[in-house]
């Protein structure tokens, strides 16, 4: 469990992932030193992770009933998948769920995860639009004020449906170095890329604005308190989609809210500190009198987020990191 300045440095990485401990330690008004020693530790212990996302071609989310006995089969085959974000480990109507994203010109409704090993029946969901992101998250320990000094551009910015794949070498360098260190220096980046580190400060902006790339800090919501993550799968009138969409996103409890095509409209991950802050969410949001149907699923475990492997009982020990 993350003591009380761990999660305030914790909140500044989710905020500007790449921000220095200087920077990080003049918002919070600690001391340089203390700052560099607890985030650095931070890092090393992985209980924050920061990484570098690629985004490109379309999304979709793809949950299954597994056979018996074979839900960590199906979880660590979706996991291990290098084009997978999350994969999480369920109770309730299903046993698994993934999110995929598809590569340029590749149909997301073209999937066929019938093949995963473990799966007796899979549905496909096509994501037709991001409200919420785990990149936009946050612990919600910090002040307005902290919160505003550590924000550099909009809070969040959502990929597109359908976004182009980088083809500029310089461009593709930057991405593969972000996945395997995103708190990595620009002069290091500048080296690997072979170009300036003017070159490279310019060239990721560029690639974080056309949200081919986004920097996440992740942080396992048990660590911060929050022992109850549940997938809501909503079905919303086609009017009332976009108002329920934005007031579920409003939620601080909300990690990620998306959009899809199928047999529900709407999903959105929570984590709440437990049941009973679950059951309020549920009964006493103004946005629940405008779902028609709801489907909770408990997330019993997860074995990848944000494009990174994690370790989960009964799970493959000491994979390598997956590229997302």
């Amino acid at each position: 469990m993350l003591d009380d300045l761990e999660r305030r440095i914790a909140e500044a990485l989710q905020i500007d992932p790449r921000a220095s401990w200087r920077r990080i330690a003049r918002v919070l008004g600690e001391h340089e030193r203390l700052i560099t020693r607890r985030g650095t530790a931070l890092l090393e212990t992985r209980g924050v992770v920061v990484a570098g996302v690629r985004h490109e071609g379309s999304s979709t989310l793809v949950r299954g009933i597994c056979h018996p006995g074979a839900r960590l089969t199906a979880a660590e085959a979706l996991a291990l998948r290098p084009d997978s974000t999350f994969t999480y480990v369920l109770s309730g109507a299903f046993d698994v769920v993934a999110e995929i994203h598809r590569r340029p010109r590749s149909p997301a409704y073209s999937l066929d995860a019938s093949i995963t090993p473990g799966l007796a029946r899979a549905e496909t969901l096509p994501i037709l639009r991001y409200f919420r992101t785990i990149r936009g998250w946050r612990l919600g320990v910090l002040t307005e004020a902290e919160s505003r000094a550590l924000t550099r551009g909009p809070s969040e910015t959502f990929p597109d449906s359908e976004t182009p794949e980088p083809d500029s070498p310089v461009d593709l360098a930057i991405i593969d170095a972000l996945e395997g260190d995103a708190r990595m220096s620009l002069d290091e980046m500048a080296r690997r890329a072979g170009v300036s580190e003017s070159t490279v400060r310019r060239r990721l902006d560029l690639l974080q604005e056309k949200n081919q790339v986004s920097i996440r800090a992740l942080v396992e919501p048990t660590e911060a308190g929050l022992h109850t993550e549940a997938l809501l799968w909503m079905r919303v009138a086609p009017h009332r989609i976009h108002q329920v969409a934005t007031a579920v996103a409003a939620e601080r409890s909300a990690r990620y809210v998306a959009v899809v095509a199928g047999s529900c409209q709407l999903m959105a991950d929570v984590t709440v500190p437990d049941p009973a802050a679950l059951y309020r969410l549920l009964t006493e949001s103004t946005w629940a009198s405008h779902v028609e149907a709801l489907d909770v699923s408990m997330v019993a475990g997860a074995r990848k987020r944000g494009g990174q492997l994690l370790s989960m009982p009964g799970a493959t020990e000491d994979q390598p990191v997956a590229r997302s």
